[in-house]
């Protein structure tokens, strides 16, 4: 009995002893605020994608010729919308960014302080893995962030152009303008799509490092 007791006593001191481990580990800790970030990121993404359906909407009515509902000026102000949400997106990919740089610089000195040479050589593969992940997930976010640069550019010579002209023969004289930011608007929410479901399994291979 006295044993019993005595290897469930050790094995509850073994336990309290990494998870006090894990709490004071840096780049654990960076790790939970990084997926936070990348959560917070991937609601921002989200809502970007609403207000690109939001302008498609209003571009459909403005090319029937529906203009009923006030179809410029709810484009105009979704279009404002969309450019104060892609400021927020850019401060939050920063942040994401930041936060992967401070996690890797932890872990790195973590791991310098390893005696046994091969748990350096498995954790630092562990660190190589992740760069090469977030890497990617970044080429993604860049090439993303590129083509919303060349979409809203357009949609805002298409505000310009219908505000010092806006009528019946101006928009018909736009339309393949129109047509082709609509196009581009559609690719941008299939591309956003993309993009969070790799902001996904991004997130969830920082949460792992914290859960483990």
């Amino acid at each position: 009995m006295k044993q019993t007791l005595l290897a469930v006593w050790c094995g509850l001191t073994l336990v309290c002893g990494l998870t006090a481990l894990a709490q004071n580990s840096d780049s654990l800790n960076i790790a939970a605020d990084q997926a936070d970030s990348m959560n917070k990121l991937d609601m921002l993404v989200g809502k970007a994608q609403k207000r690109l359906e939001y302008i498609m909407t209003n571009l459909n009515d403005l090319t029937d010729g529906d203009d009923k509902n006030n179809s410029f000026d709810k484009f105009k102000d979704n279009l404002d919308d969309l450019h104060s949400i892609r400021d927020d997106i850019k401060d939050r990919v920063e942040k994401v960014r930041d936060l992967q740089g401070k996690r890797i610089a932890a872990w790195t000195k973590e791991v310098s302080g390893m005696s046994d040479k091969n748990m350096r050589k498995l954790t630092n593969d562990q660190i190589d893995k992740a760069k090469a992940n977030f890497d990617a997930l970044d080429k993604q976010m860049r090439d993303l962030g590129g083509d919303a640069n060349d979409l809203t550019a357009l949609l805002e010579d298409l505000k310009k152009y219908f505000a010092s002209s806006f009528s019946a023969d101006s928009v018909n004289a736009a339309k393949n303008q129109i047509e082709g930011a609509k196009k581009s608007a559609r690719e941008m929410v299939s591309s956003a799509d993309a993009l969070r479901d790799a902001i996904a399994k991004s997130k969830k291979e920082v949460k792992g490092t914290v859960n483990q």
